[in-house]
């Protein structure tokens, strides 16, 4: 159970550094997203259509959807994830071995244990490839690029295409997308290298591909840019929905 928080926590992160753009403008995105079916750890999971919802505040990023709405807050270091299905709320450090070091049903060798696996699952490495392709998606000119991220429990090859056709502070995306992984335990050893890489990709992501090999399993996914503006987030985008259980890791 605790390996299938641990992969879901990783994978909303990257997934939301990949698509983050500016760190002090309230931005909007909506996106259509793809999953393929897959089976992980025994249990299958459905081919998947959804529509995300993206906002970006001056220290905050929420995702919206159907099924859930994962809200980080960068200043207190926490990731808050609201499941409608399950009708629960679950808050956890976005240092997640942190909040595991402090559970009482874990003895002090447990958490040394723990500790010790999540730097090992944390290093990681990306690297991007400028292509010269280029096509018009929607209404934005694009280029390719190609990303390598190698991680201790998988590695993800992506397919991006972005378009400099949308204004943003470069530097402002850059910093924040660095920060957000830096968040990640473990994960201030080779900041530097990964800020480079993710500097290769000049403007905004369009359109995605990934391929996940993950514990043995291939995972497919697609990410399309739908809507993009500029614009006050609504006041009630971080409320919480009431009656719904809190739950911990």
């Amino acid at each position: 159970m605790k390996e299938k928080i641990v992969i879901k926590w990783v994978m909303v992160l990257i997934f939301t550094t990949v698509m983050v753009q500016s760190a002090f403008a309230d931005i909007y995105m909506k996106q259509k997203q793809h999953t393929d079916a897959v089976t992980v750890m025994g249990q299958t999971q459905p081919a998947k259509d959804m529509i995300n919802e993206l906002w970006i505040t001056a220290d905050k990023v929420v995702i919206v959807n159907a099924q859930q709405k994962t809200i980080m807050d960068m200043d207190k270091k926490t990731m808050t994830m609201v499941d409608h299905k399950a009708k629960s709320i679950t808050e956890i450090p976005m240092d997640f071995s942190k909040g595991m070091s402090k559970k009482k049903d874990m003895s002090t060798e447990e958490k040394a244990q723990f500790q010790k696996m999540m730097g090992k699952m944390m290093q990681m490495d990306i690297k991007v490839e400028e292509t010269n392709e280029k096509k018009k998606i929607g209404d934005w000119h694009c280029r390719k690029y190609l990303q390598t991220t190698k991680m201790a429990f998988g590695t993800i090859k992506s397919e991006i295409w972005a378009t400099e056709d949308i204004e943003v502070d470069k530097d402002l995306y850059t910093e924040y997308a660095v920060g957000m992984l830096s968040k990640m335990p473990g994960m201030n050893q080779n900041m530097d290298a990964i800020k480079q890489e993710i500097k290769k990709i000049k403007g905004i992501q369009v359109y995605s591909e990934q391929n996940s090999m993950m514990m043995g399993q291939i995972m497919k996914s697609s990410l399309e840019l739908i809507e993009f503006k500029k614009g006050k987030a609504p006041a009630d985008l971080f409320d919480l929905p009431t009656g719904y259980a809190k739950k911990g890791i």
